[in-house]
């Protein structure tokens, strides 16, 4: 099983990249990431993580279930 670990600082940076999009900016959505040797949350090989919108994604079903407390705001 691969891990990706994304940190605070780098899902903020997605979603501030899907909002400037949805603003009329220029973005490719994308976080690279190449840490391979980091001590404690190393990833197995270089990876692109692809932001996209729920509209574009969940197409052809609903969005599976997550915790209550976890839901987006705009789910509820």
């Amino acid at each position: 099983m691969n891990f990706l670990y994304l940190t605070r600082r780098n899902l903020l940076t997605l979603l501030n990249k899907l909002d400037r999009t949805a603003g009329g900016d220029a973005s490719e959505c994308t976080i690279i990431k190449y840490d391979t040797a980091h001590p404690k949350y190393p990833i197995s090989d270089v990876t692109i993580i692809q932001a996209i919108e729920d509209k574009d994604y969940y197409t052809d079903r609903p969005p599976g279930d997550v915790h209550h407390k976890d839901q987006p705001p705009y789910d509820r």
